[in-house]
């Protein structure tokens, strides 16, 4: 009985420790997104995420491996995006506008795998049009405009984010490009595509 109480007890430890560091790297990723790779520090993912930073440095032993840990959830986070899921990412339309400020490479080279695999194999393109069967059946999609096709002008405009980024230099113009693009985005998405403006995450 001990025994097993022992294993519940390590299984719970497991998970509330994979639960953590979901979170930490879900609060590095938004931060690099809203404030550029500068604001992601050890501290200031400490308290978005509400946690300390013995906490983080349990999880992550530098501040140059948790930005690689965060490079990498990024695809994961691309792939929430794509799907619909967004409670964590606060600024959705801007989400990728506001990575592309201070890494458009990292971003590029994900959405690149797009034009490059077999779409059909590729989770986030997989996502997207399963979110937009389900706006479909809700009656939510433009009446003539396939699934794949939707999924696919949304994905594009990822790639016109970067673009529009890139057009500037300075740091602070790029990042001013970043937001009026989420707009931009958003006001395309609602009045062309969709039949009722509602939140990413609905």
């Amino acid at each position: 009985m001990v025994a097993v109480k022992k294993v519940e007890t390590r299984r719970r430890t497991r998970a509330n420790g994979e639960r953590t560091r979901q979170r930490l790297l879900s609060s590095a990723v938004s931060l690099w997104s809203e404030h550029g790779q500068l604001g992601l520090t050890v501290s200031a993912v400490a308290e978005h995420a509400g946690t300390t930073r013995r906490t983080v440095y349990h999880h992550f032993a530098t501040q140059e491996i948790l930005q690689e840990e965060a490079q990498r959830f990024v695809f994961e986070q691309l792939a929430e995006l794509a799907s619909g899921n967004t409670s964590e990412i606060p600024d959705p339309y801007g989400f990728v506008a506001g990575l592309a400020v201070d890494n458009p490479e990292l971003v590029r080279s994900i959405l690149l795998g797009l034009m490059r695999d077999d779409p059909n194999e590729n989770p986030i393109f997989a996502r997207s049009c399963a979110f937009y069967r389900d706006a479909a059946e809700k009656g939510m999609l433009c009446e003539g405009i396939p699934t794949t096709h939707a999924a696919s002008i949304t994905l594009a405009m990822w790639f016109a984010a970067i673009l529009c980024v890139s057009l500037e230099q300075d740091p602070a113009k790029r990042r001013a490009q970043a937001d009026s693009f989420a707009v931009t985005f958003e006001t395309m998405l609602h009045k062309g595509i969709l039949t009722t403006p509602f939140n990413v995450g609905d």
